[in-house]
């Protein structure tokens, strides 16, 4: 996406989340609302980041599988909450601006929206939490001081 593109794709969301309408009070308190989960969750982006650091520096050829595939979910799971958090954003104004739903419709797709989003991070943060209690990430998690952070 070019810089161009970037700034008419920015322009065009504050324009919707920003309008002088009657709504813009609840699209504005949505906006914040997934801003904020987004910045919230942007430390699990950096964790997920030092997980894989960490695991280069690991000698992986005496890993275990098991390791492979808690690692992976680890990593999952640290990034969905806030890919979720930023996609929201989006899902509003799409949901709004470039559906031929009825109002009815479109207020009954965003409530959806917002539930099935909310039950994604709440469900990812559960799994992050019994992730990081298995004994194949157990060092890695003693390292970072995970476990008291969760």
């Amino acid at each position: 996406m070019s810089e161009e593109q970037q700034k008419t794709t920015l322009k065009q969301l504050a324009d919707f989340f920003f309008s002088s309408s009657w709504y813009s009070f609840f699209t504005v308190t949505y906006l914040l609302f997934f801003l904020y989960s987004a910045i919230f969750y942007f430390d699990n982006v950096i964790l997920a980041i030092k997980f894989v650091f960490y695991t280069l520096g690991l000698s992986t050829p005496l890993l275990s599988l098991g390791y492979l595939f808690w690692g992976t979910a680890f990593i999952i799971a640290l990034i969905i909450p806030f890919s979720v958090s930023l996609s929201a954003i989006f899902i509003l104004k799409s949901i709004w601006t470039q559906t031929d739903l009825q109002i009815k419709q479109k207020f009954i797709s965003t409530i959806f929206a917002i539930i099935i989003v909310i039950t994604i991070i709440i469900s990812m943060d559960d799994i992050i939490r019994n992730v990081a209690k298995q004994s194949y990430l157990e060092e890695f998690a003693q390292k970072t001081n995970l476990l008291e952070r969760i």
